[in-house]
C-alpha cells in the first residue's frame, strides 16, 4: 500500500498518488491525522482513496481527551473486517475469524467528540482564517518560508510552521519574548535508526533533510486571538 500523509493539515496529491497505485496493483490509505476538515479538489480528506484514517489525539486538530481515531471506508466487506479487526478479529463471542487488535474506541472519548463535532466547521474556518492571516503577516518577512497552500484544496493548519535559517538561535529569541514554539518533525524518515536496516544515508533526500533542519511551529489554535497573531508576528 501507498500511506501518503497529509502533514500539517493540507491534503496530499491523491489524484496523482492514486492513479499511479492503480498501475502498480496498490491501495492507498489516506493519513489524515493532521487534516481532519481539509478538503481536496470539493472532496473532504478521508475520502480521497479506498481507505482514509484520522487520529483524535488531544493534539490533533479534532481531538480528544485522550488517544482515540476513526477509519474510513466506502467499500463494505473492508469496512465489516476493520470492525473485526479492532476487537481482536472477533466475529462473534470467542469465535476470532483473523488476528486482529484491541483498538475499540473509549465511551468516554467519544462522548467528548459527539460534543465538539458540533463546533468543528466553526474551528476550521477559524483555523483557515489565521493561517491564512499568518501568511499575509510574516510573507515580507526575511528569511522566513511561509506554507504554500494549493488552490485546488484547503489547510487546516494542525500546525502553522515556517521554515528559518538559524532555528536554534530563532526560538532561543522567542522564548525570551514569551512565545512558544515546536518543532514538528526534525529528523527525516530515512534517518530513523528504525529505517536503518534500508540502507539509507544523510544526503539521500537532501529537500527533505533541508526541511527538517529549518521547520518551527508557531502557536495556532482557533482561539489564538488576532491580538497575539499580531504579537508573534511583530516580535518574529
Amino acid at each position: 500500500a501507498i500511506i501518503p500523509v497529509a502533514l500539517y493539515g493540507q491534503p496530499a496529491d491523491m489524484d496523482e498518488i492514486c492513479a499511479l497505485a492503480e498501475t502498480r496493483g496498490l491501495a492507498v490509505i489516506e493519513d489524515a491525522c493532521q487534516s481532519f476538515g481539509a478538503t481536496y479538489k470539493g472532496k473532504k480528506s478521508c475520502n480521497l482513496s479506498l481507505i482514509g484514517c484520522t487520529s483524535f489525539y488531544p493534539a490533533k486538530p479534532l481531538g480528544c481527551y485522550g488517544d482515540g481515531g476513526a477509519v474510513f471506508t466506502s467499500d463494505d466487506v473492508l469496512a465489516e473486517k476493520i470492525k473485526h479487526l479492532r476487537v481482536h478479529g472477533q466475529t462473534g463471542t470467542y469465535v476470532h475469524k483473523y488476528i486482529g487488535i484491541n483498538a475499540r474506541f473509549d465511551a468516554i472519548q467519544a462522548a467528548v467528540l459527539n460534543v465538539k463535532m458540533k463546533y468543528y466547521a466553526r474551528e476550521v474556518e477559524k483555523r483557515i482564517a489565521l493561517g491564512e492571516r499568518y501568511n499575509a503577516l510574516l510573507h515580507e518577512k526575511a528569511n522566513v518560508t511561509t506554507p504554500i497552500i494549493r488552490g485546488d484544496r484547503t489547510s487546516v493548519y494542525a500546525q502553522y510552521s515556517i521554515r528559518v535559517s538559524k532555528r536554534e538561535e530563532f526560538i532561543a529569541a522567542l522564548r525570551e519574548k514569551g512565545i512558544p514554539t515546536a518543532v514538528h518533525y526534525p529528523r527525516s524518515l530515512h534517518l530513523q535508526e528504525a529505517y536503518g536496516y534500508l540502507g539509507y544515508k544523510k544526503g539521500d533526500f537532501p529537500v527533505s533533510e533541508m526541511v527538517s533542519g529549518e521547520i518551527v511551529s508557531l502557536p495556532i489554535s482557533p482561539f489564538l486571538t488576532e491580538e497575539e497573531q499580531d504579537f508573534i508576528a511583530d516580535n518574529l
